[in-house]
């Protein structure tokens, strides 16, 4: 029986009827009321807060495309005027055909749009120097003249889509096949926006067998990278934000690798610069800052300038492979003559480039290398220094013996305990005498209550021997260690060690003994143990700001230096954020106070002025600018939630500069923050000193612990800098 709901007067009259029945008896007329039909329940597009679409099922009879689908809001109600509702601004659909590929080895099945113009380049919008490279090219592309008149409603919520385009009635382009082929896998894609607003912004696609018209499974399609594990993790998704850097294209339409990849097939170019407009080639040329292409109504989009933070050699920085991976995610490694040849080779046509990389490789590596059957490594080079530095850095590790340190103030001796396992390894060897390492530094940070103003100390064990052994335990003895002032701070120690590996072992070898060894070695980066130098067990550890993890998400973390690796700070012998790279970059560190804020050496402002393109050295030959890509206002793009709460800073002492006109000043360990992206400007100044920070004032002035910003401004405040920035956490 249904529930029925009453409102105030239905009560009302309910109970005075109720009341009537009782004084006049119990009369009947012999019949129940029968239910009626349920209204429609839905709301309009204009309604709901955001579209999804479900698609159901898809028909192709005599050359005639139809698709059937839902529309819903957010909450799983239905949408019921998608055909009428006025301000539906983009709805456009795609189809195509994904085709087997032939030749020597396992190639990825390609997909050919049936929906395809040619278009001859326009003279005035060939950019200076490609001249000889514009000509007329094939480009595919989605229907969307059609838009509502397409539309037929089939129950509330439920509508169907019959396309213009006819698979009878295509017109002939040479050098591809549209013949229509019911025993391939088809997508049909679609794009649907309302209210010009992209919170009401639908990217989707359908994979379906013809001869069913249902869903087929993720193996009889093709998905390669998802764009969430694969793109997001570096670029921003906030597509709402007005300005902000974000991964949608063409009008803020379109963002879904699944739509891209029906357009950007391997057969389309651009008319005006000839440069190839395959999804793959375009996406490796970005990210090597070598592509530009003229493209709508002549717009340059020149990418020369890109600033890719991981190295290119490493394929996987980008392709994913685990558990939530596309089921195709390995295809990577099979070669497509677009893909391999925008990294390879200049050339832009797939037989050219083929020429050129038989030339270049034939007699260097085998043919498998390339030319590889389904299910084996092929582009093996491109990963295999990747693997065997994740196998050294899962196998090995080094890390100080918390309790084990002591420090004698009269000889000035430092005893401590390492702890190295190796899983490789039947007899742990200590770093001295282990043939396969070229750096085991331990260094200890002194003071984590202060961001490590008590300084630093590097001991090097690779040239240091233990006095004692036992179970992988190595303790050490080392003299000449003024740490007098430091025997009451909590302090933090970290091993970083480097190691020569093997491309074809993929692990760990002694150093110029490997058959393929990989040309830097792989970084190790210690656990972050904190200590005291007398031993104590409960120490406090220094507040954890930033995540190795987050910062790996962009920043190629196994340091291949194939290519770019000039660009690794340290030789990728610094690599802990969390801790290890405070320890120099703090506001102590006097080799920053002579520069103004934004270029100080301290951690805080170096991260945020540089990801927020603010350094003036930048622009004066000093370090290259680089392009985030992202909105460096968000930021959960580097901290997890919980670690902007601003607490533990009482005891950390200002970031000591200089100002041009002032002379020497500081800056109050928050205010050092906000004005290394907000700039030194006065009412932000004013406000920090009207809160007990210091901003642009004489040394000195700033009492530890006086900054009370974190009251309205630490994360979960009313003002706090997840609410007034636009942070996202995942």
């Amino acid at each position: 029986m249904k529930q029925l709901k009453f409102n105030t007067t239905a009560k009302a009259v309910l109970s005075a009827g109720i009341l009537s029945f009782a004084l006049t008896g119990c009369g009947s007329d012999g019949k129940d009321g029968e239910d009626g039909e349920n209204g429609p329940v839905g709301l309009s597009v204009g309604a709901a807060s955001s579209l999804h679409v479900n698609f159901q099922n898809a028909d192709i009879t005599d050359g005639i495309i139809k698709v059937n689908f839902s529309l819903e809001d957010a909450n799983g109600v239905a949408i019921t005027d998608l055909d009428t509702y006025a301000n539906v601004d983009t709805l456009g659909l795609g189809i195509a055909k994904l085709v087997p590929q032939g030749g020597k080895g396992y190639k990825t099945p390609q997909w050919v749009n049936y929906n395809n113009k040619v278009v001859a380049p326009v003279e005035s919008d060939i950019p200076p120097g490609y001249e000889d490279k514009a000509g007329t090219k094939i480009q595919a592309t989605i229907e969307s003249d059609c838009k509502q008149e397409c539309l037929s409603t089939e129950a509330p919520g439920e509508y169907s889509y019959t396309f213009n385009l006819n698979l009878n009635s295509l017109e002939p382009i040479e050098g591809l096949d549209l013949t229509y082929d019911e025993t391939l896998t088809h997508r049909i894609t679609m794009e649907l926006r309302a209210d010009s607003n992209t919170n009401k912004l639908v990217n989707t696609h359908f994979d379906f067998a013809p001869t069913t018209g249902e869903a087929v499974n993720d193996e009889d399609t093709r998905l390669v990278n998802s764009l969430e594990q694969s793109c997001i993790r570096c670029h921003s998704d906030d597509y709402d934000h007005a300005w902000a850097p974000k991964l949608i294209l063409h009008g803020n339409k379109r963002f879904a690798l699944e739509n891209c990849q029906v357009c950007h097939t391997n057969y389309a170019a651009d008319p005006e610069t000839g440069s190839p407009i395959d999804l793959a080639y375009m996406a490796h040329k970005i990210h090597k800052a070598d592509y530009l292409v003229a493209g709508y109504k002549g717009s340059v989009h020149d990418y020369s300038e890109v600033t890719f933070p991981a190295d290119l050699y490493d394929c996987q920085a980008c392709h994913i492979e685990n558990e939530e991976s596309p089921v195709d995610a390995a295809n990577f490694k099979h070669h497509t003559a677009l893909a391999c040849g925008s990294c390879h080779t200049d050339a832009t046509d797939p037989s050219a480039i083929k020429d050129a990389m038989h030339e270049k490789y034939i007699g260097a590596t085998d043919c498998t290398t390339c030319h590889a059957e389904q299910g084996m490594p092929g582009a093996a080079h491109h990963f295999t220094d990747s693997v065997a530095k994740q196998n050294a850095q899962d196998s090995y590790s080094a890390t100080l013996v918390p309790e084990s340190v002591s420090f004698d103030s009269a000889t000035n001796e430092l005893t401590f305990s390492v702890k190295v396992e190796d899983s490789n390894e039947t007899t742990v060897s200590s770093p001295d005498a282990d043939g396969r390492l070229t750096q085991s530094n331990i260094m200890l940070g002194f003071g984590n209550g202060t961001d490590f103003a008590g300084g630093y100390k590097k001991v090097d064990l690779l040239n240091t021997a233990p006095i004692s052994s036992a179970d992988g335990v190595f303790t050490y003895t080392v003299s000449e260690m003024d740490l007098s002032a430091n025997v009451a701070i909590p302090a933090t120690a970290i091993v970083t060690t480097k190691m020569c590996v093997d491309r074809d072992t993929l692990a760990g070898v002694v150093c110029g003994s490997g058959s393929d060894e990989a040309s830097s070695p792989a970084t190790l980066v210690g656990e972050i143990v904190p200590f005291n130098l007398s031993g104590e067990a409960e120490v406090s550890a220094r507040r954890v700001v930033v995540s190795n993890e987050t910062c790996a998400n962009c920043h190629d973390d196994k340091y291949l230096s194939k290519f770019g690796g000039e660009k690794i700070k340290h030789s990728g012998s610094y690599t802990n954020f969390e801790a290890e790279c405070q320890m120099c970059h703090n506001a102590s560190y006097s080799r920053g106070s002579s520069k103004p804020i934004v270029e100080h050496i301290d951690f805080k402002v170096r991260i945020h002025s540089l990801h927020a393109n603010k350094r003036d050295g930048q622009e004066a030959g000093g370090e290259d600018r680089i392009t985030f890509p992202g909105h460096y206002g968000n930021c959960a793009t580097c901290h997890d939630q919980g670690q902007l709460k601003m607490d533990s800073l009482g005891e950390v002492p200002a970031t000591q500069t200089t100002d041009v006109e002032l002379g020497r000043v500081e800056f109050s360990p928050i205010a050092a923050t906000c004005v290394s992206c907000h700039g030194v400007k006065d009412p932000l100044v004013a406000h920090i000193r009207s809160e007990g920070g210091a901003a642009n004032d004489p040394e000195g002035t700033y009492i530890p612990g006086s900054e009370t910003c974190a009251t309205c401004h630490a994360e979960g405040k009313a003002y706090g800098v997840d609410k007034v920035h636009p942070v996202e956490y995942k």
